[in-house]
């Protein structure tokens, strides 16, 4: 095998057109050892794969708007590497102006929206005038600022039948600024974190700074309005997120805390002692007893991105978080938010464990010990018609005698009429039901070591004489041998 060497190629669109911050993502053919490399087209379409081994590679091509793109090349390759995307790239622009009837030379404009994953910047000419090329479909907004002025935004949505885009006009006027710090749970400035403004709702525009070495920030300028702070920092996890309202020349203090993120660690065994591999465990941040829900600011990950993020790393920290086992049972969940949380360990063979509440203080290493998850009992059957055929969709619902209080656990039977739910040891009522069939019920079934599978025969319900909705009828349940 001989030395690593860089993989230089240009991304086109269909009428080949270079397509500007495209992610451009590499990894081995056989993915042996996990390698990815990832790179972004510059205005001119070029990418550059930094230091490939020799050998067969995969590459996936995405840009918003237009079509994914995945082939395989061999690296090193003396050929040009021209990787063209399905769709017509299209242009936007306008001018910038400091009042109606003047131009504002080197301005500062930004493109955002709903499906870029980076926002695009640019710096109008000594007329004003700016441009972004290489858009695909989809909605965008534009904005402009120069010293203390900022514009309203523009927006533009393009659409497989939209033709020439008229040029935008953005109008400068007196913009407000947000200052302030950014601090820990117990009060330490915090310096290096992330600063997101974004305006409520969202204009796909955020305003981001970094914390200074006091933790201290200012952003601006932005247009009137209703706005949120963000802050972010490895290792915090947001407690609050202010809310204000801007008007024109103001200037807002804001001080957005972040706590000292927790983490637990354990192994999960199983009833025998021995550890299971590849088990997700799951920590869900509850708000009041619920599961927490956050809205995500920004661009969401591409599907090229997301595919090689680890669990759990799309979710905000805080809200839910996710690890699996090792061949050793062990765990790690980390970025954990303080307070109450509930944890959840799920094995595909067996019964699901949870544990609440789980209560983090900030900063906490929780070692959660061994974990046993029980094996349970898989009761499996058939759901059928009264002539033998499968009936799919059926609903298969198995109830506990003599616990009220406990929720009744519901599957469906698949394209064979095959159903199988795991139940922990004990006695159930099981039921099925499918539309236009009459219930079937089965009042007792002990789930202890290794049951027979279970038979619903369910009869066909008749329509009542008067054309009304059908009655009611009983059947029997049989037990195959």
């Amino acid at each position: 095998m001989g030395p690593p060497v860089d993989l230089v190629g240009v991304v086109k669109d269909s009428r080949g057109t270079p397509l500007p911050d495209v992610l451009v993502i590499a990894w081995p053919k056989q993915k042996s050892d996990g390698s990815t490399f990832q790179a972004r087209s510059n205005p001119d379409g070029h990418f550059v794969l930094p230091r490939l081994l020799p050998g067969r590679w995969t590459l996936l091509v995405e840009a918003a708007g237009f079509g994914t793109l995945e082939i395989d090349r061999t690296v090193p390759d003396s050929g040009p590497l021209v990787l063209a995307l399905e769709g017509e790239g299209r242009s936007l622009g306008g001018i910038v102006l400091a009042s109606p009837t003047r131009a504002e030379p080197e301005a500062h404009v930004v493109l955002g929206g709903p499906s870029l994953r980076w926002p695009r910047e640019t710096v109008a000419d000594n007329h004003g005038v700016f441009s972004f090329a290489g858009l695909g479909l989809g909605r965008f907004t534009v904005r402009a600022t120069h010293g203390k002025f900022v514009s309203a935004i523009a927006s533009q949505v393009i659409e497989e039948g939209t033709g020439h885009l008229a040029p935008v006009r953005l109008l400068l006027g007196p913009g407000a600024f947000v200052e302030g710090r950014v601090r820990d749970d117990v009060g330490r400035n915090l310096p290096g974190a992330t600063v997101d403004v974004l305006t409520m709702p969202s204009d796909d525009l955020p305003v981001t700074c970094q914390s200074d070495e006091e933790g201290k920030f200012r952003v601006g300028p932005m247009r009137p309005g209703r706005y949120q702070i963000l802050a972010r920092l490895e290792g915090h996890v947001l407690l609050d997120a202010p809310e204000f309202l801007l008007s024109a020349g103001s200037r807002v203090l804001a001080v957005p805390r972040l706590a000292r993120a927790a983490q637990v660690t354990g192994r999960v065994l199983d009833q025998d002692g021995s550890p299971l591999r590849a088990v997700p465990v799951s920590v869900v941040g509850l708000v009041g007893g619920h599961d927490e829900v956050i809205v995500l600011p920004g661009a969401l990950p591409t599907a090229a991105e997301a595919a090689e993020l680890p669990p759990g790393s799309v979710a905000r920290q805080g809200s839910v978080r996710t690890a699996l086992s090792d061949a050793q049972g062990r765990f790690e969940v980390r970025g954990l938010a303080p307070g109450r949380s509930r944890l959840e360990v799920s094995p595909a063979d067996k019964l699901p464990l949870r544990r609440e509440p789980l209560l983090l203080a900030p900063g906490d290493a929780r070692d959660l010990g061994d974990l046993v998850v029980p094996n349970g009992v898989l009761l499996s059957g058939h759901v059928l018609e009264q002539d033998g055929q499968a009936l799919e969709g059926a609903q298969v619902e198995a109830r506990a005698v003599g616990k009220p209080a406990q929720p009744a656990i519901r599957v469906t039977s698949d394209p064979h009429g095959q159903f199988s739910v795991r139940l922990p040891v004990g006695e159930y009522i099981l039921a099925a039901e499918a539309k236009n069939h009459a219930p079937q019920t089965i009042p007792m079934v002990r789930a202890v070591g290794h049951p027979d599978p279970l038979e619903f025969r369910l009869a066909a319900r008749a329509a009542s004489a008067d054309g009304g909705p059908p009655g009611p009828s009983r059947a029997t349940p049989a037990r195959r041998p």
